[in-house]
């Protein structure tokens, strides 16, 4: 009985808001043609047959490949190294912790550019301490490498934030039934935590991928645009509205696309794991 009264009452606010509900819908609708509307500018600006022409440059595909392959090693580095940062910021209470929080968080605050220059400042082939590999003779900056760096210092810090709200979401309660059955401390975050926070560290590996896709600023200062080497998509359609805008907008459809399609399988992913019995 309870279960049905708390499923209808989170289907039924909406028959009931009368002008209010009307007003709300209005203000999203407007809300959808400034903030989404403007994508409607790739279809409307040149035929779908003329865009997609520009994508069979070699340098198009080159430049979405090294994107592809940069942004998955970003991610999954966000993956290794900032899992546990967030099991540490939502579960361990530590001194400092807050402030521990706030520097993880400051690169999303920050222009891409500013992360740019800091990277140069401190693995540059003079910096700090990129003088040391370039003496050597591996220097970071300007290698595909220094495109996985940048995508990974503008892209990680979201999935930290969306990852440690998610572990958040979990009752501790649950996690200290586990470990009073015997579970250790790792088995309880594999098979407790981690599985019932699964949608949104899905959420939080999704914006993660689609932020390193999309990165710009820090990747041009730091790795360069160099055709076949450093050129990611976005600094490649920077280059091309220069003197071909049709493969410019092509390979801008073509990143839709992926966007799109990993915002579709995060949902399907997040209903799969809402199923399965995770935090809704």
């Amino acid at each position: 009985m309870s279960h049905a009264l708390s499923r209808h009452d989170t289907r039924a606010p909406g028959r009931y808001l009368g002008l209010a509900g009307g007003v709300l819908v209005a203000m999203t609708v407007v809300f959808l043609l400034l903030a989404v509307g403007p994508l409607l500018g790739l279809f409307l600006y040149t035929p779908l047959p003329h865009a997609l022409r520009g994508m069979l440059m070699e340098e198009a595909w080159q430049a979405l490949l090294l994107t592809l392959w940069t942004s998955a090693i970003a991610v999954a580095l966000a993956v290794v190294l900032g899992l546990p940062a967030a099991i540490c910021l939502a579960r361990v209470d530590f001194r400092g912790r807050v402030l521990v929080n706030a520097l993880i968080e400051l690169p999303i605050a920050l222009p891409p550019l500013v992360l740019g220059v800091a990277l140069i400042l401190v693995w540059g082939r003079q910096g700090l301490l990129g003088h040391f590999l370039s003496d050597a003779g591996h220097p970071l900056s300007f290698t595909p490498l220094a495109v996985v760096a940048a995508q990974f210092v503008v892209a990680s810090p979201f999935f930290v934030r969306i990852a440690k709200a998610a572990i958040e979401q979990v009752p501790v309660s649950l996690e200290e039934a586990s470990i009073t059955l015997g579970r250790s401390l790792p088995a309880t975050l594999a098979l407790v935590t981690l599985p019932l926070a699964g949608r949104g560290l899905l959420g939080a590996l999704i914006t993660c991928w689609a932020r390193a896709m999309g990165e710009f600023g820090a990747t041009i200062l730091f790795a360069g645009s160099f055709p076949g080497r450093t050129q990611t998509a976005p600094t490649a359609i920077f280059n091309l509205m220069q003197n071909d805008v049709e493969s410019a907008v092509g390979l801008a459809l073509i990143m839709l696309a992926f966007s799109a399609l990993a915002f579709v399988v995060a949902q399907m992913g997040a209903r799969r794991l809402t199923t399965a019995g995770g935090m809704p």
